[in-house]
């Protein structure tokens, strides 16, 4: 494993030589520091379950898995583990927000039993169906999260705490989702689950219930999500994009909207106003076809096929057509044989492909799941620029991309290059992907200076001659 592929580990317990909690086994070998900067975030709140928390420490991105077992009041039930993400001279930025949601509660069964630092590869490893469930699961609930994203419109960039009875988890998610859309950007840190709202290094902070008026932080926005949204322009662009998000329309209507990375967030917000203003694009019904008729509206008797119109009615033996409702267009064809079923004329639908008699309708194939490579981290910087949608967000992946083919073998990186080509080529100028290729073919090159021409050597060698002659001329003069 290299710098990137590898996380380390801390475990957290309750230390009696401490009489408190401590780090009771590490991959690391000194833990004092991060003992004294993680303390305040874990004590895992009251709710049970797990409580997830997502922090940037020196440059490293920390995630704290932490549990409870016992009553609200115990300490010594806690277990917390620490997951620290690439290292103090290469940081990295993985694991991600997402990974760190989808992932994160089931991490505690594969710490090992050695001191050893855990595979990158193998705890992104059910990542892809971790996600898929945990987004059919934040669209299903989107309703609830209008309000955060109205007061993040407002807030611009302050920290917020939230009060949800739901899960802190699938909420975060749908946030995330849609912040990175709407805004350009979303919050890294978070917690889930915490008791009160002063402590400072997350964005973003789930409590169950508000604490008491003298512990409220002056630095957050609090939104409650029990109470209703307020009624201006900023709760109905939340409630028109997370209605578009439920429905999957979000990305289509950033699209239409011409919302760019680098945007203000005063000309996002006019767009989304603008949209707000653009009235509704009436549905067109689909066209039906006339309905077939009846076996019982048929003709009991074979009746010659002929363009004129029926003759009228006698007291002859013909049944006729009822005249409650008109005649169903015929074409020329010769009519069923008496005691048959007429066949029924399908629905009009453009370009109906033919099915044979008597074979059932195979239900369309369903695409097969890829496997999730556990080789090295190289699949899941692709598969994250995959979800992209912004060059902004392609950029940052792709300087965690760099940093981590440096760890690399050239031939290891320069053999999967081709498979980025598509992605860089969809989300970045045609002018950035050349550059981009070359650098992560020689990823510890460094920028060389342009070099005077003065420094040709063709210049040294006549400026050493010249100088050489000019010596000379020196000597033979004083020796004169």
């Amino acid at each position: 494993m290299g710098r990137y592929s590898s996380v380390d580990w801390i475990l957290f317990e309750w230390d009696e030589r401490r009489t408190g909690l401590g780090p009771v086994r590490s991959s690391l070998e000194d833990t004092r520091g991060w003992y004294h900067q993680l303390g305040p975030w874990l004590d895992p709140g009251p709710a049970p379950g797990v409580s997830i928390c997502r922090l940037m420490v020196d440059g490293r991105v920390v995630v704290l898995s932490r549990t409870r077992t016992g009553g609200s009041d115990s300490r010594r039930t806690i277990r917390v583990q620490a997951y620290l993400g690439g290292s103090a001279a290469n940081a990295s930025a993985m694991p991600n927000v997402r990974q760190a949601l989808a992932l994160a509660p089931g991490w505690s069964s594969l710490l090992p039993a050695d001191p050893e630092p855990l595979d990158l590869a193998v705890l992104l490893r059910p990542y892809a169906d971790s996600s898929a469930a945990l987004d059919r699961r934040a669209r299903g609930e989107a309703a609830a999260l209008a309000p955060i994203v109205s007061e993040a419109l407002r807030g611009n960039r302050e920290p917020l705490s939230v009060a949800a009875q739901g899960e802190a988890v699938v909420q975060l998610w749908g946030l995330v989702d849609i912040l990175d859309l709407v805004l350009g950007r979303y919050p890294e840190t978070f917690s889930t689950y915490e008791s009160d709202d002063l402590k400072q290094g997350a964005e973003v902070i789930f409590l169950q219930q508000w604490p008491g008026p003298s512990s409220r932080a002056a630095h957050r926005r609090r939104v409650d999500l029990r109470a209703p949204d307020q009624g201006d322009l900023y709760g109905e662009i939340a409630a028109m994009v997370v209605q578009a998000y439920a429905g999957r329309q979000l990305p289509a209507l950033v699209r239409r909207l011409r919302i760019t990375d680098g945007m203000a967030l005063e000309e996002r917000v006019e767009l989304l106003a603008a949209a707000l203003r653009e009235p509704p694009k009436p549905v067109p019904a689909e066209p039906r076809a006339p309905r077939p008729p009846l076996p019982s509206e048929l003709p009991s008797e074979p009746a010659p096929a002929t363009s004129e119109a029926p003759p009228p009615a006698t007291s002859g033996p013909r049944t006729r057509v009822p005249t409650g409702r008109p005649a169903p267009v015929t074409r020329e064809e010769p009519p069923p044989a008496p005691g048959t079923r007429a066949p029924l004329s399908p629905p009009a639908r453009p370009e109906a492909q033919p099915v044979a008699v008597g074979t059932p309708a195979s239900p369309p194939a369903r695409p097969e799941a890829q496997p999730v490579a556990v080789r090295d981290a190289f699949d899941y910087f692709l598969a994250e620029l995959a979800e992209a949608t912004t060059a902004g967000a392609a950029r940052g992946i792709l300087r965690d991309l760099h940093a981590w083919a440096r760890t690399r073998p050239p031939a290891d990186v320069r053999s999967r290059l081709h498979a980025l080509v598509p992605e860089l080529e969809r989300l970045l100028p045609d002018d950035e992907v050349n550059p981009i290729l070359r650098d992560l073919l020689d990823p510890d090159a460094s920028a060389e200076a342009v070099r005077s021409a003065w420094l040709d050597p063709r210049w040294l060698v006549l400026a050493a001659v010249l100088l050489v002659v000019l010596v000379l001329q020196v000597v033979t003069t004083v020796l004169r």
